[in-house]
Protein backbone atom coordinates (compact mmCIF):
# COMPACT_ATOMS: atom_id res chain seq x y z
CA UNK A 1 0.00 0.00 0.00
CA UNK A 2 0.98 3.81 -0.43
CA UNK A 3 1.25 6.25 1.86
CA UNK A 4 -1.69 7.78 0.18
CA UNK A 5 -3.88 4.59 0.41
CA UNK A 6 -3.14 4.34 4.24
CA UNK A 7 -3.93 8.25 5.24
CA UNK A 8 -6.93 7.83 2.88
CA UNK A 9 -8.39 4.89 4.85
CA UNK A 10 -7.22 6.44 8.44
CA UNK A 11 -8.97 9.78 8.08
CA UNK A 12 -12.06 8.43 6.73
CA UNK A 13 -12.63 5.94 9.68
CA UNK A 14 -13.37 7.71 12.87
CA UNK A 15 -12.41 4.91 15.25
CA UNK A 16 -8.34 5.49 13.80
CA UNK A 17 -6.89 8.63 15.02
CA UNK A 18 -4.16 11.04 14.01
CA UNK A 19 -3.19 12.19 17.10
CA UNK A 20 -3.72 10.44 20.47
CA UNK A 21 -7.28 10.68 21.86
CA UNK A 22 -8.53 12.21 24.92
CA UNK A 23 -9.57 10.27 27.88
CA UNK A 24 -13.26 10.60 26.84
CA UNK A 25 -13.76 10.65 22.93
CA UNK A 26 -17.09 12.71 22.05
CA UNK A 27 -18.34 11.87 18.88
CA UNK A 28 -21.61 13.89 17.69
CA UNK A 29 -23.45 12.20 15.14
CA UNK A 30 -24.19 14.62 11.73
CA UNK A 31 -26.77 12.77 10.22
CA UNK A 32 -29.72 13.70 8.78
CA UNK A 33 -32.07 13.00 11.58
CA UNK A 34 -29.71 14.24 14.12
CA UNK A 35 -28.93 17.68 12.01
CA UNK A 36 -33.27 18.37 11.89
CA UNK A 37 -32.74 17.66 15.60
CA UNK A 38 -30.31 20.87 16.09
CA UNK A 39 -26.91 18.55 16.52
CA UNK A 40 -25.44 21.24 14.83
CA UNK A 41 -26.33 23.80 18.15
CA UNK A 42 -24.95 20.79 20.30
CA UNK A 43 -21.51 20.69 18.75
CA UNK A 44 -21.05 24.42 18.81
CA UNK A 45 -21.99 24.63 22.40
CA UNK A 46 -19.75 21.41 23.29
CA UNK A 47 -16.91 23.41 21.41
CA UNK A 48 -17.46 26.54 23.79
CA UNK A 49 -17.54 24.17 26.95
CA UNK A 50 -14.77 22.36 26.32
CA UNK A 51 -12.52 25.59 24.47
CA UNK A 52 -11.85 23.72 21.33
CA UNK A 53 -13.05 22.75 17.80
CA UNK A 54 -14.41 19.71 16.66
CA UNK A 55 -11.27 17.54 15.55
CA UNK A 56 -9.17 19.03 18.80
CA UNK A 57 -8.23 18.06 22.47
CA UNK A 58 -8.55 19.68 25.52
CA UNK A 59 -4.70 20.56 26.33
CA UNK A 60 -5.60 18.47 29.90
CA UNK A 61 -5.86 15.59 27.20
CA UNK A 62 -9.13 15.06 28.91
CA UNK A 63 -12.03 15.71 26.12
CA UNK A 64 -11.36 15.13 22.42
CA UNK A 65 -14.62 16.49 20.04
CA UNK A 66 -15.43 15.08 16.88
CA UNK A 67 -18.66 14.57 14.50
CA UNK A 68 -19.58 11.04 12.96
CA UNK A 69 -21.71 10.71 9.97
CA UNK A 70 -23.94 8.05 11.89
CA UNK A 71 -24.88 6.68 15.07
CA UNK A 72 -27.66 4.42 13.86
CA UNK A 73 -30.16 6.30 16.73
CA UNK A 74 -32.22 8.20 14.30
CA UNK A 75 -34.93 7.73 16.40
CA UNK A 76 -33.06 9.04 19.40
CA UNK A 77 -32.13 11.83 18.06
CA UNK A 78 -29.43 13.91 18.40
CA UNK A 79 -27.55 11.39 19.96
CA UNK A 80 -23.43 10.96 21.16
CA UNK A 81 -21.04 8.32 21.70
CA UNK A 82 -18.68 8.57 24.82
CA UNK A 83 -15.81 6.22 24.47
CA UNK A 84 -18.58 3.49 23.70
CA UNK A 85 -21.66 4.64 25.47
CA UNK A 86 -24.17 6.19 23.57
CA UNK A 87 -26.27 9.40 24.76
CA UNK A 88 -29.62 9.61 22.95
CA UNK A 89 -32.07 13.10 23.17
CA UNK A 90 -29.39 14.89 23.84
CA UNK A 91 -30.21 18.36 25.09
CA UNK A 92 -27.88 21.43 25.52
CA UNK A 93 -28.52 20.88 29.43
CA UNK A 94 -27.75 17.61 29.59
CA UNK A 95 -24.75 18.17 27.71
CA UNK A 96 -23.60 20.46 30.89
CA UNK A 97 -24.18 17.43 33.28
CA UNK A 98 -22.34 14.70 31.33
CA UNK A 99 -19.40 17.46 31.02
CA UNK A 100 -19.89 18.12 34.71
CA UNK A 101 -20.30 14.49 35.22
CA UNK A 102 -17.31 13.74 33.41
CA UNK A 103 -14.80 16.53 35.00
CA UNK A 104 -15.83 14.78 38.25
CA UNK A 105 -15.19 11.37 37.40
CA UNK A 106 -11.82 12.57 35.26
CA UNK A 107 -10.79 14.33 38.70
CA UNK A 108 -11.87 10.96 41.23
CA UNK A 109 -9.49 8.91 38.86
CA UNK A 110 -6.78 11.30 38.92
CA UNK A 111 -6.73 11.67 42.61
CA UNK A 112 -6.82 8.15 43.12
CA UNK A 113 -3.39 6.79 44.50
CA UNK A 114 -1.01 5.02 42.05
CA UNK A 115 -0.20 1.91 42.71
CA UNK A 116 3.00 0.28 41.53
CA UNK A 117 3.94 -2.78 40.62
CA UNK A 118 7.62 -4.52 41.15
CA UNK A 119 8.58 -7.61 39.90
Amino acid sequence: MTVDDVESIATFYTMYYQQPPGKKVIKVCTSISCYLRNCDALVNHLEQRLGIKRGETTADGNYTLMTTECLASCGTAPVLQVNNEFVENVTLEMADALVDEWDRELRAKAAEPKTEIRL
